[in-house]
């Protein structure tokens, strides 16, 4: 493990740091109709969102499975859909395809808006130095730096955290102003393990075309029972009237490993007796932990904590 790795750790748990979310997406909705329409292709409740609110959500197909996993921002006069995963394309010509009379315009504006991730202990004391009086979680606040707008929303990217949304011309201002109240730049890698020590999915890591909304164990979060149709809602509701899906994500803790052990990887099998329980989708060495750690996906006869399989355990 590096000195930088465990430098950059510290700064996103211990102190305050921040990461670019350089594979991440932003789908930009404008028109009197965006909530609305939008509402009717994801499984959470859009038409309520005030102004500068977020929520998660599914953007599901005909079947039920899921095409995107986004964090649905509404600003004054626009919706963004900030997902994980920089090829938004195919989802806005999902959603475009669907048009019809609405009042909507539908955008992949990942180039021209650039995001960035803070947490850590001490980071809403430095952020606070930039931004003033910080937004509550799945709050979002408008805020101007020296003549630019920026947006700053609590939300889980890798556990709970500040995304800030820049426009991609003054990035450089808006680091430099991070580094200047204390806000020490990390590497992806140090926000990977945040990330899978909270167990936080990323889309086209932990989540494709192949899963199903509850299989996320998301539910409270990102899906809404109690709306009216949209999309993919027949399979969500199916499912949730027989109480269950085959498999479910959870995360899994493996064993101190000796020197000469092929740590595990992504898309390695979990067994046990030596029988298909599951895959992993995401692994890290835990530097909170010291010891591998990964989330993955098994049959729901494992789910449950203490679970012991061949070379792991579940522990959520």
């Amino acid at each position: 493990m590096t000195n930088q790795l465990e430098h950059d750790y510290h700064a996103l748990t211990n102190n305050a740091g921040y990461s670019h979310l350089a594979n991440h997406g932003l789908i930009r909705l404008t028109g009197e109709d965006r909530l609305s329409f939008f509402h009717n292709f994801c499984t959470n409740e859009i038409k309520k969102l005030e102004t500068s609110e977020a929520c998660e959500a599914f953007i599901l197909n005909s079947k039920g499975k899921i095409l995107n996993f986004v964090h649905a921002i509404n600003l004054q006069d626009e919706l963004f859909l900030f997902g994980h995963g920089i090829n938004v394309q195919p989802t806005v010509d999902h959603l475009d395809k669907y048009l019809i009379r609405e009042e909507v315009t539908l955008e992949d504006a990942t180039a021209n808006w650039a995001g960035l991730f803070v947490r850590g202990n001490t980071a809403d004391e430095c952020l606070t130095q930039l931004a003033g009086a910080l937004p509550a979680e799945n709050k979002v606040q408008r805020v101007e730096f020296e003549n630019h707008e920026i947006f700053v929303a609590n939300l889980e990217i890798a556990g709970l955290g500040y995304l800030i949304l820049v426009q991609a011309p003054y990035l450089s201002e808006i680091e430099d102003a991070l580094l200047k109240v204390g806000i020490t730049e990390c590497s992806d890698d140090a926000l990977q393990v945040c990330r899978i020590e909270n167990a936080t999915p990323w889309h086209e890591m932990d989540i494709s075309e192949n899963n199903l909304p509850q299989e996320l164990q998301r539910d409270s979060k990102a899906i809404n029972f109690n709306k009216g149709c949209y999309l993919g809602q027949e399979t969500v509701a199916r499912i949730d009237a027989r109480g269950r899906v085959n498999r479910l994500l959870v995360t899994i803790q493996f064993p101190e490993l000796p020197p000469t052990a092929k740590p595990p990887a992504v898309g390695d099998e979990l067994t046990l007796n030596g029988e298909p329980a599951g895959t992993i989708s995401s692994v890290t060495f835990s530097l909170r932990d010291q010891r591998y750690l990964g989330i993955g996906f098994v049959k729901r006869a494992f789910k449950d904590p203490d679970t012991q399989l061949d070379h792991g355990i579940v522990v959520s």
